[in-house]
């Protein structure tokens, strides 16, 4: 149990880590992509509202090229070579194809090199996004669509310097995000061991008190149970010998399932073995037979002939012993017992008829947990609670549930 209680807590720590740089990192990004896409915007709204160039002259340049290279003659959007700065007009690449009524393409202006884009290519790629307003197009280019004279004109604007550093950025914030939820893992292996130290010392406390309270109660109680025999060899059976019979008998029981649930939260392995599951039903159904006609209640049964089952042969014994048990103490008039195949699960389940509520009843199986109904009988709230630690130490499922007047558990091996 503190294995796996270790185990969960690193899992919740490495996942709210990573989730925590994801956002931090992740808004980082979006922030610096918006900015690159605002100032992308201002340049195409620029050449928008200049008909198509940045010059506004809304003619192709005679000798386009890639212009202005350097990174340290880049305008920015707070100086005079900023967005639609004049500066603008030698460093900004991008061209502009305008669309008649009758869906003719012309190049209004292009000042990108044809190793880039070719005069075809532009206008191809202009027709596909003149349907769409404005956006980012093939990674580094940034388009607006608008009307100017009676046409629709497309202008793409090449990005790629002013996108490089944003997507270095995204790149470093990918390795930074990942390297520190690993490294953040690495280092909460070993650190969950000091987490969890003070749970291991009170599991171990408590445990130990289990023990030794197991050990001075047995004594009194083997006393109290000799001396009533005395009594009633002497005296004869009453009432009160056959009360304190009964409570020192319901005790005995207590204390043994207490040491079984101690034993259980120690992580007891189970011994695989194969078996056929079919016979030890069978066998066990058989010796409840007398308590189940004494209490008048029919039992019903659906085993088959045969189930081969590889498992722990004396866990599955405590199970059923306890399912059954269950069964005589809560069952009003009748009960059934199912063995069957579930896909590629072996199913158990047990169903009696009681005042119970409808849907999942779950909590049956917490520790000393009894319903108003169940206060009237012997049990003392540990039985289901071992039979749900037998289940999860086999790796299988159970559960519980009040269908129709019936209690049902279902067990899933």
């Amino acid at each position: 149990m503190i294995r796996k209680l270790r185990q969960k807590l690193v899992a919740y720590a490495t996942l709210s880590i990573f989730f925590f740089l994801l956002i931090i990192l992740g808004t980082i990004n979006l922030v610096n992509f918006g900015m690159v896409a605002d100032e992308a915007d201002a340049i195409t709204l620029r050449i928008a509202e200049n008909g198509g160039s940045i010059g506004g002259k809304g003619d192709v340049p005679p000798n386009p090229g890639e212009q202005g290279q350097g990174d340290s003659n880049r305008p920015t959007p707070s100086d005079p070579g900023g967005p639609g700065g004049p500066e603008m007009d030698a460093s900004a690449r991008y061209f502009t194809i305008a669309f008649a009524k009758d869906g003719a393409a012309t190049i209004v202006a292009k000042n990108i090199m044809d190793e880039t884009v070719t005069d075809q290519a532009a206008i191809a790629w202009a027709t596909n996004l003149k349907g769409k307003e404005k956006g980012w197009t093939e990674t580094y280019f940034r388009f607006r669509t608008y009307a100017y004279q009676g046409k629709t004109q497309v202008t793409v604007l090449y990005f790629d310097r002013e996108l490089g550093p944003s997507y270095r950025v995204l790149y470093a914030s990918i390795i930074g995000g990942v390297s520190g939820t690993l490294v953040s893992f690495l280092v909460l292996i070993p650190l969950s061991a000091l987490f969890v130290k003070p749970l291991v010392a009170s599991r171990k406390k408590q445990q130990r008190f289990i023990s030794d309270a197991s050990h001075e109660l047995k004594t009194p109680l083997t006393i109290i149970s000799a001396n009533t025999e005395i009594l009633e060899i002497e005296h004869g059976e009453t009432e009160a010998s056959k009360a304190i019979t009964k409570q020192v008998a319901r005790l005995t029981a207590m204390i043994k399932n207490m040491n079984a649930l101690a034993t259980m939260d120690e992580g007891v392995k189970p011994v695989l073995g194969s078996f056929d599951l079919a016979s030890t039903c069978i066998e066990m159904v058989d010796a409840f037979q007398g308590p189940l006609e004494k209490k008048g209640i029919a039992l019903q049964t659906e085993i088959p002939e045969s189930h081969p089952f590889n498992g722990d042969e004396t866990m599955i014994r405590q199970l059923l012993s306890i399912l059954l048990d269950n069964a005589v103490k809560y069952a009003k008039t009748q009960a059934e017992f199912h063995l069957y195949t579930n896909g590629n699960r072996t199913t158990i389940k047990v169903k009696n008829d009681a005042d119970v509520p409808e849907g999942s009843l779950d909590r049956v199986f917490e520790r000393f947990y009894r319903s108003d109904e169940a206060r009237a009988t012997e049990g003392s709230g540990i039985g289901l609670s071992i039979a749900m630690e037998i289940v999860k130490t086999l790796g299988g499922r159970i559960s519980a549930k009040g269908e129709n007047g019936f209690f049902i558990i279902k067990v899933e091996l």
